[in-house]
């Protein structure tokens, strides 16, 4: 019994470490191969360093009209760069909420083949998928787009509540059927009607048996 309970609970946290994996797995890969842009962050800084550099030339009395001038030139710069900037970081962090959760769909559906063969790697997969698809609406609920916002949440919603259902609901429906028997073949009535015929032989063997008995 001990070792009974020992083997379930080590599957349970290799089915859990593995879940911890395939999402690491997919957000390092993500990130690696759909990385955010950084060139307005280098620009942003370098605007920084210019500014800094008029402000260090001399003390702010002495500071020139011209350079007052280039300095505001300089902020107008930089908050148009941080605008475009933030207008790429939602755009990337939309696509990469996308792909996470098409990823996270993968792994769940893979998870549903051969579930009860390989149960432990199917829970580990889907925890996998469980885990990205939490990390996908994460990047998406970050986002300051509403619309796309509300579209991801739902699709994630459907996709979930789909896989759930076909994995805890149907797949329990569906009984379970004698190795190498079909319901379309009939040999499950073949079968139960050999039994009731032997039956049948029995009952009349003892009426035979009970009536001879009492002709004596």
């Amino acid at each position: 019994m001990a070792e009974v309970r020992q083997s379930s609970g080590l599957r349970t946290i290799f089915s859990f470490f593995l879940g911890l994996m395939v999402t690491a797995f997919v957000g390092v890969g993500v990130y690696t191969f759909h990385p955010p842009q950084t060139e307005s962050d280098l620009q942003i800084e370098d605007l920084y360093r210019q500014e800094q550099t008029i402000r260090d030339s001399r003390s702010p009395d002495e500071l020139t009209a011209a350079d007052r001038e280039q300095i505001r030139e300089i902020n107008h710069e930089r908050d148009v760069l941080r605008e475009a900037a933030r207008e790429v970081q939602t755009a990337w962090g939309r696509s990469t909420s996308i792909i996470l959760i098409v990823f996270a769909t993968l792994a769940m559906a893979v998870s549903l083949l051969r579930a009860d063969q390989l149960p432990v790697i199917s829970n580990g997969l889907l925890l996998g998928g469980v885990f990205t698809m939490v990390y996908g609406v994460g990047w998406i609920i970050a986002t300051n787009t509403s619309v796309a916002r509300f579209v991801v949440m739902t699709v994630a919603l459907v996709i979930t509540l789909a896989l759930g259902y076909i994995r805890f609901v149907r797949h329990q429906a569906i009984p379970a059927l004698p190795r190498g028997r079909s319901l379309g073949d009939g040999e499950g009535f073949a079968d139960i009607e050999q039994r009731v015929q032997q039956l049948e032989d029995r009952m009349n063997e003892a009426a035979n048996a009970l009536g001879n008995k009492s002709d004596r």
